[in-house]
């Protein structure tokens, strides 16, 4: 195999079909709108290229018809549609507008469309027709008769004049001069399929190559051309000042594609752009990100950048093993041998697989009694010596003074600055260095280290595995001034300086074991990659220091394949790409700006770029253009709202965005879906999302989609601040996008809260007004209820009662009735007591009224000398010992008994005492005397008892609900019966 002096360069690509959500492969149309948006027409409907995605708009919604075959946009910012077969269709943002041959238009199949002043040229397939985008006025111009179609396939301006071009007919140039526009022949001819004036020169796509003609001379009938080129072009892209493109397709040859236009002459850059359709309908170019769009008819639509931050060199599909520089030259060494470069990356010289076999067979014949000797030592890693050329495997190349080596499984090789082997060595090493003072490091896998101080004898000082300060399983070894580091995936890090070796790792300097990476930044500090991800910033030139740890999940990846310093950056590779670490923030270079292999098999920075070597051939990338300022996102624009799951269109909607910083909404509409667009990135999967509803609020996590969901906010007003961190850039951005408000029902609103607290406020007032009069009420009648008691107190304690009590004592005294007077004044003592006790009291229970009344019975009847048979029962429904009644209430009615039922001649005087519970938790006293009856009334009614009525009152007021408390009947001879209700 022979390496030619030139390889492949390309510049990264993407291809973006049905599969990505475009609408139909065969695209017709490309352009790029005033807002820079990418706007598709194909033969199923017209596609917007949005943030990475197309959103499709078809007959459906409101298009003319869905073989859309040119987009254009007037002086107004109106979007354009030509159909072939369904006229054009105008869009105003909110609503489509379809223009047919019955409204004027010349026809219905159109092919072009060209925006100058106020009108839009339609050029159709009979001739041309000009609208007026302020009144859609369409006025179509005769056109000369046409043995076939009338096709006119382009326009172009000169000299502020519109031109057009037919395909069977020539250049025609339309006067308006007049009230009605004239066509006017320029220039005839047949089979012109595409036109771009550029200057003054005229370029027109004809029939298998290009014309070019100077404009001058063909408005003066000088029709000399200079024709070059192949194919037929059907549309032209001018990129910058001088940089023309063409989109081609064969026709009857497979010679389509993309072409370049160089000093006239077609050059195809499919193959450099990764195109592979043949059949290139269009171009177009995005001056906004330096993007070249191009369309095809079966493989939908290309993406290319041009900026070359990033290209990408196919090497012949070759396996990249290493990198590394000498003086002037570039050596890539691949799995088929070592290339060498020149400064313009050129191929100068190329080693072969074949050639180094050779040199290590012609070594070992001439050398058979020497290798002998050198290669007996038992703890060297085997070398086969037999490997076929075809079986050579490299390990790495090594750059010392001014030679480069080679390791292998073949053996060590030394490369000069010409690119010519000079040396070999017989050892088989994984991992080969160079200390600081130029003595060879052989590693030997499961055998310790060997250092020579000559390499080419081979003779030196070999380091035991068993003691712990040899290096074992290395797998970078670095020079940084008089130190070398070596890095083991198993024991850490090592140092070689001054002839001997120091363990980091078994002298407790640092206890990080797994390495895969180290590196030198621009302040001579290591930069060291640990096997599980993390990343070590480290001072080691006095006193060992960890100034920084770049933890793994700030890196984007899981496996660490590369790392590079460059001026203050630390690039780090990984399986997701490029992560560039400045500053504390990290940026990532991936298969969207052009890595589309991230597996990365070695690495190195050549002046101001970084190559990066894969499984088939290697990556550049512009250093001075990747750490540039980034273009990053400007302004956040809401493209849709759903509200409760419907669809929310507003009066502010327009082209296809809600243009309005504040929604409302009432408290029943309150769960949001709310899709934005962020505006001005190159890199829409760069982006992720976070947002917050107020700035005390904590962020959502990021995501990746441009969406944000808020479910049943409560009501209240809330400011949307939307947070995109770009790793492209690197940088952070927070937009205040909308407030939200959200209106309560009206039993939350302030002026319904105004009005229930005034109805509380009067409601609260009246209560209280009311309780008050009540209170005083209470009091008043508590005042009186203790009145009443004091007053009944004072009734049963009258003197009269006391002086009775007293002659029944001096009776007892004179009859010298010691007991009696005894038992007497004790009860008489006893009832004092109760009298004060429960005078203190509301209520009493009715087995203390009972006692304190046989009490007073006692007494009373001992007065009369026993004579009246008193009988007092309670049901047994009643529970004495829980029911209150109110004190001192029933003495004076037993008192009125003993005072006026009964006389001296009265036999078998008899009370009654009966207390029964009603269902109504009324409880009854029946009192009962067998005494005078009526003869007594008048007397009682003179001299009424006045406790009796203090006893009456007190009913009222402590039960009121009782309107009469106390009853009393008298009868001719059978005495008095008396009830009293008390409520329970």
């Amino acid at each position: 195999m022979v390496l030619t002096t030139a390889f492949a360069q390309k510049l990264p690509s993407f291809n973006y079909t049905t599969s990505d959500g475009l609408p139909n492969n065969a695209v017709r149309s490309l352009f790029i709108a005033k807002d820079n948006v990418l706007w598709v027409g194909t033969e199923n409907g017209v596609s917007r290229f949005v943030n990475g995605q197309f959103y499709n708009l078809s007959e459906a919604d409101g298009l003319g018809h869905n073989s859309c075959w040119d987009i254009s946009q007037d002086t107004d910012g109106n979007m354009w549609f030509a159909s072939y077969g369904g006229g054009i269709s105008k869009y105003d943002g909110k609503k489509f507008t379809p223009f047919i041959s019955k409204d004027g238009l010349a026809a219905d199949k159109t092919r072009k469309l060209f925006p100058f002043k106020n009108n839009i040229y339609v050029g159709t397939e009979q001739g041309i027709s000009i609208i007026d985008v302020k009144t859609n006025k369409i006025v179509t111009p005769k056109v000369p008769k046409a043995k076939e179609d009338f096709i006119c396939i382009n326009f172009f301006v000169y000299k502020n004049e519109v031109y057009f071009v037919s395909v069977f007919d020539g250049i025609f140039k339309i006067d308006e001069s007049s009230t009605i526009p004239k066509v006017v022949p320029v220039y005839s001819g047949k089979n012109f399929y595409g036109a771009l004036l550029d200057k003054n020169d005229l370029l027109l796509s004809r029939e298998g190559f290009i014309e070019k003609i100077n404009i001058k001379n063909l408005l003066n009938a000088n029709y000399k051309a200079n024709r070059f080129g192949t194919s037929f072009v059907f549309q032209y892209a001018k990129v910058q000042d001088s940089l023309i493109f063409a989109a081609a397709d064969g026709v009857y040859n497979p010679d389509g594609g993309l072409y370049k236009i160089e000093n006239d002459k077609m050059i195809n850059v499919s193959n450099q752009f990764e195109i592979d359709s043949k059949i290139i309908l269009n171009v177009v170019y995005d001056t906004l990100r330096n993007v070249l769009y191009v369309g095809s008819n079966d493989k939908g639509i290309y993406e290319i950048r041009l900026d070359a931050t990033i290209k990408y060199e196919d090497f012949k599909n070759l396996s990249i093993v290493d990198f590394e520089f000498l003086d002037q030259s570039k050596f890539v060494l691949h799995n088929k041998g070592l290339s060498i470069l020149n400064s313009s990356d050129k191929i100068t010289n190329t080693i072969l697989l074949n050639e180094f076999k050779n040199f290590q067979t012609n070594y070992f014949q001439n050398n058979r009694k020497k290798l002998n000797t050198i290669y007996r030592e038992s703890h060297d890693f085997e070398l086969n010596f037999n490997i076929k050329a075809n079986e050579i495997v490299f390990y790495e190349l090594v750059k010392n003074k001014k030679s480069i080596w080679i390791g292998s499984n073949l053996g060590v090789f030394e490369i000069n600055s010409k690119g010519k082997i000079i040396n070999y060595i017989p050892k088989h090493s994984l991992k080969i260095g160079f200390t600081s003072d130029n003595k060879f490091i052989e590693t030997i896998t499961y055998a310790g280290v060997h250092v020579y101080d000559n390499v080419y004898q081979l003779q030196g000082k070999h380091y035991s595995k068993f003691d712990n300060k040899t290096p074992q399983f290395i797998v970078k070894i670095l020079n940084n001034k008089d130190k070398t580091y070596l890095i083991s995936v198993f024991n850490g890090l090592f140092v070689h300086q001054n002839g001997k070796f120091k363990s980091y790792l078994f002298e407790n300097i640092w206890k990080e074991k797994k390495f895969k990476h180290i590196a030198i930044n621009n302040k001579g500090q290591l930069v060291l990659a640990a096997e599980f991800g993390t990343v070590f910033i480290v001072d080691d030139s006095n006193k060992f220091k960890i100034l920084k740890t770049i933890s793994k999940k700030e890196i984007i990846g899981n496996s660490i394949n590369f790392l590079e310093c460059y001026k203050d950056y630390i690039f780090i590779g990984t399986e997701k790409g490029v992560n560039i670490y400045h500053n504390e923030k990290i940026r990532l270079i991936d298969k969207e700006q052009g890595l589309k292999d991230c597996i990365f098999k070695t690495s190195q920075i050549f002046e101001n770029e970084l190559w990066l070597g894969t499984q088939n051939g290697f990556y550049k990338l512009n250093l001075d253009k990747l750490l540039s300022k980034q273009k990053t996102v400007e302004k956040v624009v809401i493209q849709s709202i759903l509200i409760n799951n419907q669809s929310f269109v507003g009066t502010n909607s327009r082209w296809f965005t809600f243009n309005s910083n504040e929604l409302t909404t009432d408290y029943k509409h309150n769960s949001f879906s709310i899709d934005f667009i962020p505006v001005g990135h190159p890199f829409p999967n760069k982006l992720k999302f976070r947002y917050r509803l107020n700035s005390k609020n904590n962020w959502s996590p990021y995501t990746d989609k441009p969406t944000v969901f808020l479910s049943y906010l409560p009501c209240g007003k809330y400011h949307l601040e939307i947070e995109i961190l770009d790793l492209n850039s690197g940088e952070t951005k927070q937009f205040k996008v909308l407030k939200l408000v959200i209106t309560p029902p009206f039993w939350l609103t302030w002026w319904f809260a105004i009005i229930v607290f005034s109805v509380l406020s009067a409601l609260v007032f009246v209560v209280v007004k009311r309780k008050k009069k009540n209170a005083e009420e209470k009091a008043l009648i508590n005042q009186r209820i203790a009145e009443t008691k004091l007053e009944a107190l004072k009734s049963q304690m009258n003197p009269h009662f006391t002086f009775n009590a007293m002659n029944t004592i001096q009776d007892f005294i004179i009859s010298n009735d010691i007991d009696n007077s005894l038992n007497f004044v004790s009860e008489l003592a006893k009832l004092m007591r109760l009298t004060l006790d429960n005078s203190t009291k509301k209520t009493i229970t009715l087995q203390e009224e009972i006692s304190f009344l046989k009490n007073y019975i006692f007494i009373e009847n001992t007065r009369f000398g026993n004579k009246i048979k008193v009988n007092l029962k309670v049901e047994s429904n009643i529970n004495a010992q829980e029911i209150e009644v109110p004190t001192m209430l029933l003495q004076p009615f037993i008192e009125n008994v003993f005072v006026h039922a009964f006389n001296a001649e009265h036999l078998n005087p008899t009370i009654d005492i009966l207390f029964q519970l009603k269902e109504t938790n009324i409880l009854e006293c029946y009192i009962k005397d067998n005494g005078k009856g009526k003869a007594s009334f008048n007397k009682v009614k003179l001299h009424q008892s006045k406790a009796l009525l203090l006893a009456e009152e007190r009913l009222r007021l402590i039960q009121p609900q009782i309107l009469n408390p106390i009853t009393t009947n008298f009868t001719e001879s059978n005495g008095t019966f008396v009830v009293i209700l008390l409520q329970v």
